[in-house]
C-alpha cells in the first residue's frame, strides 16, 4: 500500500461529513512548522468540503434564536464518499496519496459488509464518529449513557461488526479513534463558571459515558492479545461548529419524531460566536503522528504504512513527527484533558 487511508464510521446522519470538512479546514494550521502540507487533489473533494462548511455556517445563523429545533433525518445515505488529498513533506517533495472515506452507517449491517471489510483492510486509521448528545443526554444511570445512544450511534452493531465480520489480522496495527462530535454543550458547561456552580467536569463524564456506551467493543479490543499489542486507541472529542449548544431533546407530538433543540452558547466571548470549531484538527494530528511513527519503525508489523517511509527522507519524516507529536492534546491513565484520553498505546507512539 502506498497511500494513507482513513475510514470513518458511525451511526447514520450523525454529521460525519460536517466533521470531516471542519477537520480538513483546520489541519493546515496544525501542520505549520512540520514541513508538511495536505492538499486537496480534485474538484469534487473541494466542492464537497466547501459545501459542508457553508451549510453549517448557514445553520449557525439560525441558532441565534433560542431553542431552534433540528429534526432527525431518517433518510439513509446510500453511497460512500471518498475525499482525496495529497500529503507533501517539504516543498517539491514527493506527494503521498491521502484518502478519507465516509461510509453510510447502514453498511455495517447490510449487504455491504464485505466492502467495509475491504476498506478496513486498506486503512491505517479507523475513526468512530459519536453523536455526543445521543450518547450523553437523558442519561440512564443504570447503563451510564443516554436513552437514544443505542438507536442512533449503533454501538452494538459496530461491536458486532468488529468481532464477527473482521478477523484480528484485519485490525492489527490500526489506530482506532473514538471521535465524539457536537461536544459544544458539555465543553462550555465545564469551562463556564456561571453555568457550572458545582465544578463538574462534563468532558470527563463524557469519557466515562464512552466507556459504558462502547463497552463491548472496548472489551474486545482490550482483551484480545494480538490487538492489545498492536492496536492504538484514543478518544478525541471535537466541537464541530463551536458557537452553538445542544440544549435538550423532545418528541414532536404530531409526528412522533425526536427533535433536537439548539441555541447560541451562553456567556460566550464575541470572538467565539458563530462558526468557531475547536479541536477539529486533533483526530488528524493523531492519525498523521501514528502513521509517521509506524513508518519510522519500518517493521513487518507496520503493514500498509511502509509506502510513506519509502517516499520521503527519513530524517525529514522524523523531524515532522517530533514537531507534530508535541501538538497532540491527550490525557493518559485515568486523567483526561478536555475529554482527550489515550486508551491503549502499547508501542508508546502517541
Amino acid at each position: 500500500m502506498d497511500a494513507i487511508n482513513i475510514l470513518m464510521i458511525g451511526g447514520k446522519r450523525c454529521g460525519k461529513t460536517t466533521v470531516l470538512a471542519s477537520m480538513c479546514n483546520e489541519i493546515g494550521k496544525a501542520l505549520a512548522g512540520t514541513g508538511m502540507q495536505l492538499m486537496v487533489k480534485n474538484e469534487q473533494t473541494h466542492n464537497d468540503l466547501q459545501r459542508a462548511i457553508s451549510n453549517i455556517k448557514q445553520k449557525i445563523e439560525l441558532f441565534n434564536k433560542p431553542l431552534t429545533r433540528v429534526e432527525v433525518d431518517d433518510n439513509p445515505t446510500s453511497a460512500q464518499k471518498t475525499y482525496s488529498f495529497a500529503l507533501r513533506l517539504n516543498d517539491g517533495g514527493k506527494e503521498v496519496p491521502f484518502q478519507i472515506t465516509d461510509i453510510p452507517g447502514e453498511w455495517l449491517t447490510d449487504t455491504h459488509q464485505a466492502q467495509v471489510k475491504n476498506l478496513v483492510h486498506a486503512s491505517q486509521v479507523i475513526m468512530i464518529a459519536i453523536d455526543t448528545p445521543y450518547l450523553f443526554a437523558k442519561m440512564m444511570t443504570d447503563k451510564g449513557y443516554g436513552i437514544y445512544h443505542e438507536e442512533y450511534n449503533k454501538p452494538m452493531e459496530i461491536a458486532n461488526f468488529f468481532k464477527n465480520s473482521l478477523s484480528t489480522e484485519d485490525l492489527m496495527g490500526r489506530l482506532i479513534l473514538f471521535v465524539p462530535i457536537k461536544c459544544e454543550r458539555y465543553y462550555h458547561l465545564t469551562h463556564t463558571p456561571e453555568l457550572n456552580a458545582f465544578g463538574r467536569d462534563y468532558m470527563l463524564e463524557l469519557v466515562n459515558a464512552i466507556g459504558d456506551g462502547y463497552r463491548e467493543l472496548l472489551h474486545y479490543l482490550k482483551s484480545t492479545p494480538q490487538l492489545v499489542t498492536s492496536c492504538t486507541m484514543a478518544i478525541t472529542p471535537i466541537l464541530s461548529a463551536g458557537g452553538i449548544d445542544f440544549v435538550h431533546f423532545k418528541t414532536d407530538a404530531a409526528t412522533g419524531k425526536v427533535i433536537s433543540l439548539y441555541q447560541e452558547a451562553e456567556f460566550m466571548k464575541d470572538y467565539d460566536k458563530g462558526y468557531s470549531p475547536k479541536f477539529c484538527e486533533q483526530p488528524m494530528i493523531y492519525a498523521l503522528t501514528y502513521i509517521m511513527a509506524r513508518s519510522l519503525q519500518n517493521t513487518p508489523t507496520a503493514s500498509g504504512i511502509k509506502g510513506l517511509y519509502q517516499s520521503v527522507n527519513p530524517k525529514e519524516l522524523s523531524y515532522a513527527y517530533e514537531v507534530l507529536r508535541k501538538k497532540i492534546k491527550k490525557g493518559t491513565g485515568t486523567y483526561s484533558e478536555d475529554g482527550f484520553l489515550v486508551l491503549q498505546d502499547y508501542m508508546k507512539i502517541l
